[in-house]
Protein backbone atom coordinates (compact mmCIF):
# COMPACT_ATOMS: atom_id res chain seq x y z
CA UNK A 1 0.00 0.00 0.00
CA UNK A 2 2.94 2.05 0.61
CA UNK A 3 4.40 1.60 -2.34
CA UNK A 4 1.23 2.77 -4.46
CA UNK A 5 0.50 5.45 -1.89
CA UNK A 6 4.68 6.50 -3.31
CA UNK A 7 3.98 6.47 -6.59
CA UNK A 8 0.50 8.42 -6.03
CA UNK A 9 2.77 11.15 -4.49
CA UNK A 10 5.41 11.06 -7.38
CA UNK A 11 2.07 11.50 -10.15
CA UNK A 12 0.89 14.09 -8.82
CA UNK A 13 4.38 15.91 -8.47
CA UNK A 14 5.35 14.74 -12.17
CA UNK A 15 1.31 15.88 -13.24
CA UNK A 16 1.82 19.46 -11.89
CA UNK A 17 4.58 19.90 -14.33
CA UNK A 18 2.03 18.58 -17.08
CA UNK A 19 -0.63 20.65 -15.76
CA UNK A 20 1.48 24.02 -16.35
CA UNK A 21 2.80 22.60 -19.85
CA UNK A 22 -1.13 21.65 -20.58
CA UNK A 23 -1.95 25.14 -19.33
CA UNK A 24 0.37 26.48 -21.71
CA UNK A 25 -1.46 24.60 -24.87
CA UNK A 26 -4.94 25.76 -23.30
CA UNK A 27 -3.92 29.90 -23.00
CA UNK A 28 -2.70 29.40 -26.88
CA UNK A 29 -5.65 27.64 -28.60
CA UNK A 30 -8.44 29.31 -26.43
CA UNK A 31 -6.92 33.00 -27.75
CA UNK A 32 -5.82 31.86 -31.57
CA UNK A 33 -7.53 27.99 -32.11
CA UNK A 34 -3.78 26.78 -32.87
CA UNK A 35 -2.03 24.32 -31.10
CA UNK A 36 1.61 24.88 -29.80
CA UNK A 37 3.77 22.29 -30.43
CA UNK A 38 6.54 23.78 -29.27
CA UNK A 39 5.47 24.43 -25.69
CA UNK A 40 7.78 21.13 -24.84
CA UNK A 41 10.59 23.02 -26.11
CA UNK A 42 9.74 26.55 -24.45
CA UNK A 43 9.92 24.46 -20.86
CA UNK A 44 13.00 22.91 -22.43
CA UNK A 45 14.70 26.35 -23.09
CA UNK A 46 13.67 27.03 -19.75
CA UNK A 47 14.90 24.48 -17.69
CA UNK A 48 18.49 25.35 -19.53
CA UNK A 49 18.29 28.91 -18.76
CA UNK A 50 17.95 28.07 -15.17
CA UNK A 51 20.70 26.05 -15.05
CA UNK A 52 22.60 29.00 -17.01
CA UNK A 53 21.55 31.19 -14.23
CA UNK A 54 22.25 29.15 -11.18
CA UNK A 55 26.26 28.51 -12.10
CA UNK A 56 26.66 32.22 -13.52
CA UNK A 57 25.67 33.96 -10.31
CA UNK A 58 24.41 33.75 -6.99
CA UNK A 59 21.75 35.79 -6.98
CA UNK A 60 19.31 32.91 -5.63
CA UNK A 61 15.99 31.87 -6.22
CA UNK A 62 14.13 35.09 -6.58
CA UNK A 63 15.94 36.51 -8.92
CA UNK A 64 16.71 33.12 -11.33
CA UNK A 65 12.88 32.55 -11.52
CA UNK A 66 12.92 36.25 -12.64
CA UNK A 67 14.95 35.86 -15.31
CA UNK A 68 13.84 32.69 -16.84
CA UNK A 69 10.26 33.84 -16.97
CA UNK A 70 11.45 37.16 -18.56
CA UNK A 71 13.65 35.19 -20.76
CA UNK A 72 10.96 32.99 -22.19
CA UNK A 73 8.30 35.99 -22.13
CA UNK A 74 11.02 37.49 -24.62
CA UNK A 75 10.98 34.31 -26.61
CA UNK A 76 6.78 34.83 -26.73
CA UNK A 77 7.59 38.42 -28.36
CA UNK A 78 9.72 37.17 -31.03
CA UNK A 79 7.50 34.31 -31.66
CA UNK A 80 4.90 36.62 -32.31
CA UNK A 81 6.08 39.32 -34.09
CA UNK A 82 9.05 37.33 -36.16
CA UNK A 83 6.08 34.18 -36.81
CA UNK A 84 2.88 34.21 -35.98
CA UNK A 85 2.02 37.94 -36.64
CA UNK A 86 2.57 37.46 -40.33
CA UNK A 87 -0.36 34.50 -40.21
CA UNK A 88 -2.56 36.15 -38.56
CA UNK A 89 -6.12 34.50 -40.30
CA UNK A 90 -4.43 31.72 -41.88
CA UNK A 91 -5.51 28.43 -42.09
CA UNK A 92 -4.81 27.32 -38.11
CA UNK A 93 -3.23 24.11 -39.79
CA UNK A 94 -0.53 26.21 -41.29
CA UNK A 95 0.48 28.08 -37.68
CA UNK A 96 0.74 24.47 -36.56
CA UNK A 97 3.14 23.36 -38.72
CA UNK A 98 4.79 26.67 -37.96
CA UNK A 99 4.58 25.92 -34.55
CA UNK A 100 6.68 22.01 -35.27
CA UNK A 101 9.27 24.62 -37.02
CA UNK A 102 10.00 26.68 -34.22
CA UNK A 103 9.92 23.29 -31.92
CA UNK A 104 13.22 21.79 -33.76
CA UNK A 105 15.00 25.82 -34.24
CA UNK A 106 14.76 26.12 -30.17
CA UNK A 107 16.13 22.50 -30.40
CA UNK A 108 19.24 23.21 -32.91
CA UNK A 109 20.11 26.03 -31.13
CA UNK A 110 19.87 24.61 -27.95
CA UNK A 111 22.16 21.68 -29.20
CA UNK A 112 24.47 24.19 -30.83
CA UNK A 113 24.88 26.23 -27.75
CA UNK A 114 24.65 23.77 -24.99
CA UNK A 115 25.90 20.47 -27.02
CA UNK A 116 24.44 17.09 -26.34
CA UNK A 117 25.84 16.50 -23.00
CA UNK A 118 23.56 16.19 -20.23
CA UNK A 119 23.59 19.72 -17.48
CA UNK A 120 23.63 19.12 -13.41
CA UNK A 121 20.38 20.57 -12.79
CA UNK A 122 19.68 23.15 -10.61
CA UNK A 123 19.47 23.13 -6.12
CA UNK A 124 17.77 26.88 -5.42
CA UNK A 125 14.68 25.23 -3.75
CA UNK A 126 14.43 24.11 -0.21
CA UNK A 127 15.66 20.32 0.37
CA UNK A 128 14.23 17.91 2.72
CA UNK A 129 10.67 17.40 3.02
CA UNK A 130 8.09 15.10 5.56
CA UNK A 131 6.60 11.81 5.65
CA UNK A 132 3.09 10.58 5.39
CA UNK A 133 3.13 7.57 6.81
CA UNK A 134 6.42 5.92 5.56
CA UNK A 135 6.11 7.51 2.08
CA UNK A 136 8.66 10.69 1.89
CA UNK A 137 7.42 14.20 0.61
CA UNK A 138 9.36 16.57 -0.63
CA UNK A 139 9.22 20.76 -0.49
CA UNK A 140 10.10 20.71 -4.33
CA UNK A 141 6.98 18.63 -4.92
CA UNK A 142 4.81 20.76 -2.45
CA UNK A 143 5.99 23.47 -4.23
CA UNK A 144 5.63 22.90 -8.07
CA UNK A 145 2.18 21.44 -7.12
CA UNK A 146 0.90 24.86 -5.06
CA UNK A 147 2.31 26.56 -7.90
CA UNK A 148 0.53 25.01 -10.65
CA UNK A 149 -2.78 25.34 -8.43
CA UNK A 150 -1.69 29.40 -8.41
CA UNK A 151 -1.09 29.72 -11.85
CA UNK A 152 -4.37 27.57 -13.05
CA UNK A 153 -6.36 29.70 -10.76
CA UNK A 154 -4.89 33.03 -11.84
CA UNK A 155 -5.67 32.63 -15.41
CA UNK A 156 -8.78 30.54 -14.72
CA UNK A 157 -9.54 34.39 -13.28
CA UNK A 158 -8.26 36.15 -15.85
CA UNK A 159 -10.02 34.19 -18.79
CA UNK A 160 -13.00 34.88 -16.89
CA UNK A 161 -13.10 38.12 -15.54
CA UNK A 162 -10.40 40.24 -17.41
CA UNK A 163 -10.96 42.77 -20.23
CA UNK A 164 -8.18 40.62 -22.16
CA UNK A 165 -9.36 37.58 -21.23
CA UNK A 166 -12.56 38.21 -22.94
CA UNK A 167 -10.83 39.60 -25.85
CA UNK A 168 -8.56 36.47 -26.25
CA UNK A 169 -11.87 34.53 -26.22
CA UNK A 170 -13.95 36.34 -28.30
CA UNK A 171 -10.69 36.33 -30.92
CA UNK A 172 -10.84 32.22 -30.56
CA UNK A 173 -14.66 31.89 -31.56
CA UNK A 174 -14.44 34.32 -34.73
CA UNK A 175 -11.77 36.05 -35.60
CA UNK A 176 -13.78 38.42 -38.38
CA UNK A 177 -16.22 39.55 -35.49
CA UNK A 178 -13.80 40.32 -33.17
CA UNK A 179 -12.23 42.72 -35.52
CA UNK A 180 -15.43 44.30 -35.97
CA UNK A 181 -15.78 44.77 -32.52
CA UNK A 182 -12.62 46.78 -32.43
CA UNK A 183 -10.40 43.91 -31.12
CA UNK A 184 -7.29 43.95 -32.41
CA UNK A 185 -5.74 40.78 -33.33
CA UNK A 186 -2.30 41.15 -33.09
CA UNK A 187 -2.55 42.16 -29.53
CA UNK A 188 -4.51 39.17 -28.96
CA UNK A 189 -1.60 37.15 -30.17
CA UNK A 190 1.18 38.82 -28.79
CA UNK A 191 -0.52 38.02 -25.38
CA UNK A 192 -1.70 34.70 -25.99
CA UNK A 193 2.60 33.60 -27.12
CA UNK A 194 3.78 35.58 -24.09
CA UNK A 195 1.59 34.46 -21.22
CA UNK A 196 2.19 30.71 -22.98
CA UNK A 197 6.09 31.20 -22.49
CA UNK A 198 5.74 32.63 -19.51
CA UNK A 199 4.00 29.29 -18.43
CA UNK A 200 6.78 27.32 -19.79
CA UNK A 201 8.86 29.24 -18.02
CA UNK A 202 7.58 28.64 -14.78
CA UNK A 203 7.11 24.59 -15.52
CA UNK A 204 10.46 24.93 -16.82
CA UNK A 205 12.39 26.04 -13.76
CA UNK A 206 11.22 24.32 -10.76
CA UNK A 207 11.34 20.90 -13.48
CA UNK A 208 15.15 21.67 -13.37
CA UNK A 209 15.64 21.79 -9.47
CA UNK A 210 13.23 18.85 -9.51
CA UNK A 211 15.02 16.59 -12.13
CA UNK A 212 18.90 14.99 -11.57
CA UNK A 213 20.12 16.45 -15.19
CA UNK A 214 19.17 18.63 -17.64
CA UNK A 215 18.76 17.41 -21.04
CA UNK A 216 17.30 17.72 -24.59
CA UNK A 217 15.26 14.92 -23.47
CA UNK A 218 13.19 17.36 -21.61
CA UNK A 219 11.00 18.55 -24.61
CA UNK A 220 9.34 14.97 -24.09
CA UNK A 221 7.21 16.52 -21.17
CA UNK A 222 5.58 18.29 -23.98
CA UNK A 223 4.44 15.33 -26.06
CA UNK A 224 3.05 14.12 -22.53
CA UNK A 225 1.31 17.25 -21.75
CA UNK A 226 -0.62 17.39 -24.71
CA UNK A 227 -2.71 13.99 -23.54
CA UNK A 228 -3.35 15.87 -20.53
CA UNK A 229 -4.40 19.02 -22.59
CA UNK A 230 -7.15 17.04 -24.28
CA UNK A 231 -8.09 14.92 -21.61
CA UNK A 232 -8.90 17.79 -19.50
CA UNK A 233 -9.85 19.92 -22.42
CA UNK A 234 -8.33 22.08 -24.69
CA UNK A 235 -10.56 24.94 -23.81
CA UNK A 236 -10.33 24.14 -19.99
CA UNK A 237 -8.06 26.07 -17.73
CA UNK A 238 -8.81 24.46 -15.05
CA UNK A 239 -9.01 20.80 -16.92
CA UNK A 240 -5.51 21.22 -17.98
CA UNK A 241 -4.15 20.62 -14.45
CA UNK A 242 -6.46 18.07 -13.68
CA UNK A 243 -5.87 16.28 -17.22
CA UNK A 244 -2.02 16.83 -15.79
CA UNK A 245 -2.36 15.40 -12.46
CA UNK A 246 -4.26 11.99 -13.74
CA UNK A 247 -1.54 11.50 -16.60
CA UNK A 248 1.12 12.13 -13.99
CA UNK A 249 -0.55 9.41 -11.38
CA UNK A 250 -1.57 6.97 -14.60
CA UNK A 251 2.13 7.29 -15.35
CA UNK A 252 3.20 6.59 -12.52
CA UNK A 253 1.89 3.81 -11.40
CA UNK A 254 1.51 1.96 -14.69
CA UNK A 255 5.27 2.46 -14.90
CA UNK A 256 5.98 1.66 -11.15
CA UNK A 257 4.21 -2.04 -11.22
CA UNK A 258 4.66 -3.02 -15.31
CA UNK A 259 8.05 -0.59 -16.25
CA UNK A 260 8.96 2.66 -17.13
CA UNK A 261 9.14 1.66 -20.92
CA UNK A 262 4.83 2.16 -20.51
CA UNK A 263 4.84 5.34 -19.34
CA UNK A 264 4.08 6.78 -22.77
CA UNK A 265 0.95 4.39 -23.76
CA UNK A 266 -0.30 5.16 -20.74
CA UNK A 267 -0.48 8.46 -21.52
CA UNK A 268 -1.72 8.48 -24.81
CA UNK A 269 -4.18 5.54 -24.31
CA UNK A 270 -6.23 7.43 -21.45
CA UNK A 271 -6.29 9.87 -23.97
CA UNK A 272 -7.96 8.07 -26.55
CA UNK A 273 -10.11 6.46 -24.28
CA UNK A 274 -11.21 9.82 -22.98
CA UNK A 275 -12.06 11.19 -26.12
CA UNK A 276 -13.68 8.51 -27.72
CA UNK A 277 -16.02 8.69 -25.00
CA UNK A 278 -15.88 12.96 -24.58
CA UNK A 279 -13.94 14.37 -27.11
CA UNK A 280 -14.29 17.84 -26.08
CA UNK A 281 -12.50 16.27 -22.87
CA UNK A 282 -13.61 16.10 -19.10
CA UNK A 283 -14.28 19.99 -18.69
CA UNK A 284 -13.99 21.21 -22.12
CA UNK A 285 -16.36 23.57 -24.65
CA UNK A 286 -18.89 20.19 -26.60
CA UNK A 287 -18.09 22.59 -29.79
CA UNK A 288 -14.96 22.88 -31.16
CA UNK A 289 -13.43 23.64 -34.19
CA UNK A 290 -11.25 20.65 -36.23
CA UNK A 291 -8.50 21.47 -38.27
Amino acid sequence: MSELFRYLIAGIAVGSIYGLVALGFVLVFKATSVLNFAQGEFLMLAAYLAVTAAVTNSFGLAVSLLFVVLALSIVGVVMHFGVTKKLIGEPPFTLILVTIGVAIVIRGGLLMFYGPLERSSVDLLPAGGFTIGDVPVTWIDVIMFTVAVVCSAAFFAFFRWTTMGLKMRATAENLEAAKVVGIRPGQVFLMAWVIAAFVAGIAGFFYANRVAVVSLSLSAIGLRAFPAAMLGGITSVEGALIGGIIVGVVEQVGAGYLGGEWRDVFAFSIMLLVLLIRPSGLFGDKELVRV
